[in-house]
């Protein structure tokens, strides 16, 4: 996970969704040139699901721009949910073009229709499929570098297109050699199911900042060693609570600490486990309020 500062990270991310964006309008001009001269479903279909990551990759480059604002009056954890909700918007593009994908290849089983220039088409559909690899790896080496939801959903995107290009471009050579046109859209409904399965796994994560859900169980054990490294001064620690808001992580807890030590001692103490958390865990907001333990009875 990358050490770079928010703003290197906010840069990173702003700069792969515009990359983002300018491919998908490349691709969407390259199919539906193509997708027409050769008369495939596929190919067209293909082209309609670039539009939609234009689209999804639109919202994302908006929704990281307001996630990486600060807190302000209004909003004083930030405004990192916006990622989440860019990923939920996202799954709800993919499932719209999964769909469309279907009404196409059904229809086209049911009035059939003859493919052009089958040499042409997977030529271009082979070009697709590079470019998407590329680029879908380099967008999630960096959603893992900035802890991007936004990013990690669009390099979904890419993956499912390379995918759905691998596809196409078997379902053209095996019609090129057989004439069994039926396979262009039998092809397409399959990746189409399949590209709406594989998206569940963003739906949950969006869900999850959503609904503010705990970190995972290794990263609040994480803290706690932390917390309780710091034995005989801190006693124990209680009201620990953890979520994540688009990459920034939020921690607050209360510890407990020997009612003996001084107030500034104390508070030198909570800003050392601070410091140590926010080292160790990227992106890391941390609150501390000190308890002192109970003053021992000596009556």
């Amino acid at each position: 996970m990358s050490q770079n500062s928010p703003e290197q990270n906010k840069h990173k991310k702003l700069r792969t969704a515009l990359l983002s964006i300018t491919v998908s309008i490349v691709l969407i001009i390259v199919k539906l040139v193509f997708g027409f001269i050769t008369n495939s479903v596929s190919i067209l279909a293909s082209a309609v699901d670039s539009f939609l990551d234009l689209s999804a990759s639109s919202v994302n480059y908006f929704s990281i721009k307001k996630s990486e604002k600060p807190a302000d009056h209004d909003h004083r954890f930030g405004h990192g949910k916006a990622e989440g909700l860019a990923g939920l918007f996202q799954c709800f593009v993919i499932g719209v073009s999964s769909l469309y994908l279907i009404y196409l290849s059904v229809e086209r089983l049911i009035n059939g229709g003859n493919l052009q220039d089958l040499n042409l088409g997977i030529v271009v559909i082979a070009f697709s499929i590079i470019v998407s690899f590329v680029l879908a790896r380099y967008i999630k080496r960096v959603s893992k570098e900035t802890d991007s939801i936004a990013l990690s959903a669009d390099s979904l995107h890419y993956q499912f297109d390379v995918y759905t290009n691998i596809g196409i471009v078997l379902a053209l050579i095996i019609i090129k050699f057989t004439d069994l046109s039926l396979i262009d859209p039998i092809i397409s409904i399959i990746i189409a199911v399949l590209i709406m399965w594989s998206a569940r796994g963003i739906v949950m994560q969006s869900l999850n900042i959503l609904m503010d859900k705990e970190l995972p169980l290794e990263v609040v054990s994480q803290i706690e060693e932390m917390i309780m490294k710091h034995r005989p001064e801190v006693r124990s620690f209680h009201k620990l609570r953890t979520r994540n808001a688009g990459s920034v992580k939020f921690i607050e807890f209360h510890v407990v600490m020997d009612y003996e030590l001084t107030f500034v001692k104390s508070h030198e103490l909570a800003e050392d486990i601070i410091k140590e958390i926010e080292a160790e865990i990227p992106n890391a907001e941390v609150t501390v309020h000190v308890d002192p333990d109970e003053h021992p009875d000596y009556s």
